[in-house]
């Protein structure tokens, strides 16, 4: 079939020679995907648009007026399913970069058939050119894609890979990438060149919601060709799996295929989708939409009625029948016969997935359901703060609302699967959970992950270290986390303890005895506390103490295992938060006469 186009709503195929578009490439497009007539994730689309729209300063076209257009081209095309190009012009002006402020936008919409030929899987290649960094145009689908034209020449793969200035993976010339390796998914940051697809971010939140471990920066070709899977996505493709890039074969696709699943099921399903109504569809959705709303005006004009969050336990063994009775029992929806009566109309009656599900103010029906369906259920996001003792984590987790608690701490130690002694094997971050998760579910997360970070920093540290194994570099991190919060000083401060542990000289910080102290620290140490008998006691005890004293950051197992190479010995803390250090003892002194009396 020959593409239908609109120009400013009319049907014509002729542009101005003046539009400033084809001049200058001043303006933006989308490129949308049309299934079962629903236009698929409109919401993200025009978003990304507007975003692009105000970072250009081009005058604003109406969300509703792209939508009309689209449907008359549509009607036009006679399609259900297609490809729609919408392209934001800022206008026409005559020779020149200059233009008037009032200068009226054109919309220029294509409707076109799919492609008739999409690969499963995709092979990859390096492209001949890359991204220039930009941080003004970065993110935002403007109309000059010069790099991407230039970076297909020669191309003999099915899509190429194009990096940054650095040498870094950004993307390919038309989709995002992204990497998985290790239960971890990874996609590069776009902050200065590249273009956020509209299915990445819904991507991310569904690798999250599949237990995976989101990453969004650096990735380095090495990186790539070390992965476990590697998929593209874009609006026309959708997510396509990775089959080889230059001679690396990858044939495992596990992971990308649930991702798959999850992200089908949610376009099926998505709120943020637009029913495009043409002239032959208008008579069939006519009558089931008057159906819906008739029930809705009669019933709930504002469907779930709660003033502020509330969450929902759905039940094993639950069905739409006895859920309906409970909700509005609950006082939560106005009637339990519309609810069954519209989950029946979307065909979500028998998807219905147990949970703990939050229901917020203004939240439709509708979108209940979809999260009944999606398992979409209620999430918190926990923060373990670096430098804490797991004795507060387990309390801080042991009280939160959104997580189960059964067994005690040492029996929650246990589950985790280590032994004593437990301080800082668990690594400090911000963790999504879902409403109803265990305690012990987020401490074993967190013990993998520094379990593996430990691992990295340990194979990767510096030579002729003054420690005997990866557990004495943690030990020290925890050390250098608690001395200072300033992160420039960490190598520094490990390059002094490094130099007093081969001189044999004491450690002598502050951090280990209150540690020791525990409860009968008391918000300062005394000279009767650096006396204290306790082998994490470093006054008193050369070498480290038997154990890390709390949680270590990256910055302090960095600096642990690549200390600074540094003739000081000591150091004394300002009242800045900062520290003075010094070579010799005598410095050391006149450096406490300077900064603490």
């Amino acid at each position: 079939m020959k593409d239908v186009v609109l120009i400013n709503g009319k049907k014509q195929s002729k542009l101005s020679v003046f539009s400033r578009v084809t001049q200058f490439g001043d303006g933006l497009f989308e490129t949308c995907l049309i299934k079962d007539g629903r236009l698929l994730f409109w919401s993200e689309h025009f978003s990304r648009l507007e975003k692009g729209r105000e970072k250009l300063k081009i005058n604003k076209v109406e969300s509703a007026l792209w939508l009309k257009d689209v449907a008359k081209a549509l009607s036009i095309s006679r399609l259900d399913n297609a490809v729609v190009k919408i392209i934001l012009s800022r206008g026409e002006s005559l020779r020149g970069y200059g233009f008037d402020q009032d200068i009226i936008p054109n919309r220029i919409v294509i409707v076109s058939g799919l492609p008739e030929q999409i690969p499963e899987q995709y092979s990859l290649s390096l492209c001949q050119s890359g991204y220039s960094t930009n941080r003004l145009l970065s993110g935002i689908k403007h109309s000059n894609r010069l790099e991407q034209i230039m970076a297909r020449f020669d191309m003999s793969t099915n899509e190429c890979i194009m990096l940054d200035d650095s040498g870094y993976v950004i993307s390919t010339t038309q989709a995002n990438i992204f990497s998985i390796k290790s239960n971890v998914l990874l996609t590069p940051a776009l902050d200065e060149c590249g273009i956020e697809g509209t299915r990445r971010k819904v991507i991310l939140e569904l690798a999250r919601e599949l237990g995976l471990q989101v990453e969004v920066g650096a990735l380095s070709i090495n990186e790539l060709l070390e992965s476990d899977e590697v998929f593209i996505t874009n609006s026309v493709i959708g997510i396509k799996s990775v089959s080889k890039i230059n001679q690396q074969s990858f044939d495992l696709h596990t992971t990308t295929e649930k991702i798959k699943h999850a992200f089908f099921s949610l376009q099926k399903l998505s709120a943020s989708s637009q029913v495009i109504e043409t002239r032959k569809s208008v008579a069939s959705w006519a009558i089931a939409l008057s159906v819906i709303f008739m029930f809705g005006y009669f019933f709930s004009l504002k469907d779930v009625r709660v003033n502020e969050p509330v969450i929902y336990q759905l039940s094993s063994g639950s069905n739409i029948h006895t859920i309906s009775v409970e909700l509005e029992n609950l006082n939560h929806i106005s009637s339990s016969r519309y609810f069954v009566f519209l989950a029946k109309i979307l065909g979500l009656d028998n998807e219905i997935k147990q949970g703990y599900y939050e229901l917020i103010p203004d939240m439709s029906v509708g979108t209940l359901l979809n999260n009944f369906a999606l398992a979409k259920v209620a999430t918190r996001q926990i923060t373990l703060v670096e430098g804490e003792t797991i004795k507060d984590y387990y309390q801080q987790l042991s009280k939160h609302t959104a997580l189960k608690h059964q067994n005690n701490f040492y029996q929650t130690m246990n589950s985790v699967g280590i032994s004593l002694p437990y301080e800082g094997r668990f690594w400090p971050d911000t963790y999504r959970v879902n409403y109803g998760d265990s305690v012990l579910s987020v401490f074993k997360r967190a013990n993998k992950i520094m379990q593996e970070k430990l691992d990295t920093a340990w194979q990767g540290r510096q030579k002729n270290l003054a420690l005997k194994n990866a557990n004495e570099a943690l030990i020290l991190a925890s050390l250098i986390e608690k001395e200072t919060a300033h992160h420039a000083e960490k190598s520094q401060i490990a390059g002094v303890f490094m130099n007093r542990l081969r001189k044999g000289m004491r450690l002598q910080t502050d951090p280990s005895v209150i540690y020791a102290l525990g409860e009968k620290y008391l918000g300062r140490l005394t000279k009767k506390d650096l006396r204290f008998n306790s082998p994490y006691n470093t006054y008193r005890n050369k070498g480290l103490p038997p154990s890390a004293i709390g949680s270590v950051g990256n910055e302090s197992l960095n600096a642990a295992t690549h200390p600074l190479a540094t003739d000081a010995l000591y150091f004394v803390a300002k009242k800045d938060g900062t520290h003075a250090f010094a070579k010799t003892y005598q410095q050391h002194r006149r450096n406490i006469e300077k900064y603490l009396n």
